[in-house]
């Protein structure tokens, strides 16, 4: 019909942004990993008793089940998210159950005094838990002194300022940047920082300001040593001009769900400014399109919280892994509990190269869609310890676990045993490690001081598979390198370097999108080389590339150019048609300017949010409409 229009529209409700079964609540609530879970309830899991868990646990202790991620919230929950999911005096007083008890008395701190991560009193630490959402028998319950359940030692506060610092933020924009109708789109673009007051500054916190939920994957973002010329600012750059115009070469911080771009504590600060050699960020986004929506516009960015007043230790990062980018790697389908584990002998030494010490604030792990568990074993000597593991890990939840209270110092000859689990029940073909959303990582950064000191990592990579009941920890021990098909050297920390052992050879004809652009130059060769086929393995062009051809890699160029007719070969090539760019700047222009500048800077008191949901919570005011406009207009 001339005229008419089929709108296609897509619906995230409210409480859907915000309402999850985030791991990381447990951590906001005493006893949150040490909820008994009651009779008859659904989703209960075996504890770990060496733990001082109870045989059966709760871990979703706000949601109907025990699982989690399941609604409606219960009585407990729809209390934590009015409080901002945070421990607060209010939320310890309530009885939100209604079985007599408060939610204090229920998990441990009738007397309110816990706060995140405090080290629990002996009373708080070794009380039987009770679920705070579901009805309790109250009887022969005897409320403690006051005194015997205060904290043992309080936990150092993160991402605020202490009393005599001066408080200023900084806000950095991407420029109504129009998102790609692409499943994957990496891009660069250039901001500076504004603030040109004095040469160095400390960053106390700094969050993401999140416009386009539905589309912003996640970024890394890179710190410069020159200003971006003014036309640049907020705009795409290529890495080219990276490296011409500027030199960006630290990473300043990281966003992705859950997780906040710096987190320090009261004494630790991230510098910023002419001395430490950051005067503008590079951000390193990925946006992710799956339903190739045209005509939407990110006007993302980030707000820095920091001050002149420097602090007395500065921040520094270290990574046991970070994998990233391998198509001869990958997580096969099928698969509940299929591991990735990285072997890291540690290498500690100051600027000047003489041994050091480091000290740990944080852990924060990074995986995609199938990662669900993760964890870190550090061994000092003859001991071994749990060094901030996620035995229940969420894409959406990937928040900066607190070790502070662990005390831990690392140096020369330390070992850490970092491990990602992954569950690819729901698919049909091996999952490659690479920079899609559908493809995986595995990553763990630590966070510490001083600033002068390096830690580096050395040591083999491994792959395997868990069984359903068997625990993360010590898995180096049960599953031995030896006795693994799939072995990496350690030598390049993105890829895993090379292949020692075992193939993963894929069959299917795929476009690795990391890979496209090697794609032109390998089949050059392979037409200038009668030796070289559509079956050859391209090991000897690159040895990431073990066990793969050029059509596992290249398919759609390879099929079209050197290979078609070959079996893998699709039979037909759906064609696009090119989206008329003029529509959205039509869009555009009728919607208005996004009234954005590159950057902005404010001084005075500053309020630090307390939700992780940062930009959801203004999304979770409103639905969230993708539209997409089909037929005549």
């Amino acid at each position: 019909m001339a005229g008419s229009m089929v709108l296609v529209v897509r619906f995230w409700a409210a409480a859907s942004l915000c309402v999850n079964a985030f791991p990381s609540f447990r951590t906001r609530v005493p006893n949150g990993f040490r909820v008994t879970c009651p009779t008859g309830t659904e989703g209960c899991l075996p504890g770990n008793t060496s733990a001082g868990q109870p045989d059966s646990i709760c871990n979703g202790i706000g949601h109907r089940t025990c699982a989690g991620a399941t609604l409606p919230l219960n009585p407990f929950g729809q209390a934590l998210q009015k409080y901002n999911y945070t421990w607060t005096r209010e939320l310890c007083e309530e009885d939100s159950d209604g079985d007599g008890l408060t939610n204090g008395e229920e998990l441990g701190d009738p007397c309110c005094l816990w706060e995140d991560y405090d080290t629990p009193s002996t009373y708080t630490g070794t009380f039987a838990a009770s679920h705070p959402g579901v009805p309790n028998v109250a009887s022969g319950y005897v409320r403690p002194a006051c005194a015997t359940t205060a904290p043992a030692s309080k936990a150092a506060k993160m991402n605020a300022f202490n009393p005599w610092e001066e408080q200023r933020q900084a806000e950095m924009f991407i420029d109504s940047y129009q998102i790609p109708a692409a499943r994957t789109t990496y891009v660069d673009f250039a901001v500076n920082f504004p603030d040109e007051s004095m040469d160095i500054f400390h960053v106390v916190f700094a969050e993401v300001i999140l416009r386009s939920p539905a589309y912003l994957h996640h970024f890394i973002i890179k710190g410069c040593t020159k200003k971006w010329p003014d036309d640049k600012v907020g705009k795409v750059i290529s890495r080219a001009e990276s490296r011409s115009l500027n030199y960006c070469d630290t990473t300043f911080g990281g966003w992705a769900p859950g997780a906040p771009i710096v987190s320090m504590p009261s004494w630790l600060g991230r510098p910023v400014g002419g001395a430490a050699r950051i005067v503008a960020f590079q951000i390193q986004a990925h946006f992710n399109n799956p339903s190739r929506v045209p005509c939407q516009i990110s006007n993302d960015g980030f707000r820095i919280h920091y001050t002149p007043t420097l602090r007395n230790e500065t921040a520094t990062v270290f990574a046991s892994t970070t994998l990233s980018l391998n198509p001869a790697m990958g997580v096969p389908a099928g698969k509940k509990r299929f591991f990735l584990t990285r072997s890291c002998q540690l290498d500690v030494k100051d600027d000047l190269g003489q041994p050091a010490k480091f000290h740990v604030a944080t852990v924060n792990y990074h995986a995609h869609l199938l990662g669900r568990e993760m964890y870190s074993e550090l061994k000092q000597g003859s001991q071994t310890m749990d060094f901030g593991s996620s035995s229940i890990w969420h894409f959406d939840d990937q928040y900066n676990q607190n070790l502070l209270s662990m005390d831990v110092t690392l140096q020369t000859g330390d070992h850490i045993q970092t491990t990602c689990v992954f569950n690819s029940l729901d698919r049909t073909e091996t999952v490659h490690f690479g920079g899609a959303t559908t493809d995986e990582m595995c990553w763990a950064t630590f966070v510490g001081w001083p600033g002068n000191v390096r830690a580096n990592c050395s040591g083999h990579l491994w792959m395997g598979e868990l069984s359903d009941d068997e625990p993360g920890l010590g898995l180096a021990l049960r599953h031995k390198e030896n006795a693994s098909g799939f072995v990496w050297d350690g030598s390049d920390f993105n890829t895993g370097g090379n292949m020692l052992g075992g193939s993963m050879r894929t069959i299917a004809c795929v476009d690795f999108p990391q890979a496209q652009g090697w794609c032109p130059s390998i089949i050059v060769a392979m037409k200038a080389n009668a030796s070289v086929d559509c079956n050859t393995d391209l090991r000897d062009y690159n040895p990431i590339l073990d066990g793969q051809t050029i059509l596992t890699i290249c398919c759609s160029q390879a099929c079209s150019a050197v290979c078609p007719g070959h079996t893998l070969c699709p039979a037909s090539t759906t064609s696009t048609t090119p989206l008329d760019e003029s529509l959205c700047r039509a869009q555009t222009t009728s919607t208005g300017s996004s009234g954005l500048s590159g950057q902005t800077t404010t001084r005075g008191a500053s309020s630090l949010p307390v939700s992780d949901c940062y930009g959801a919570q203004l999304a979770a005011s409103v639905a969230l409409l993708l539209v997409v406009l089909i037929g005549d207009l």
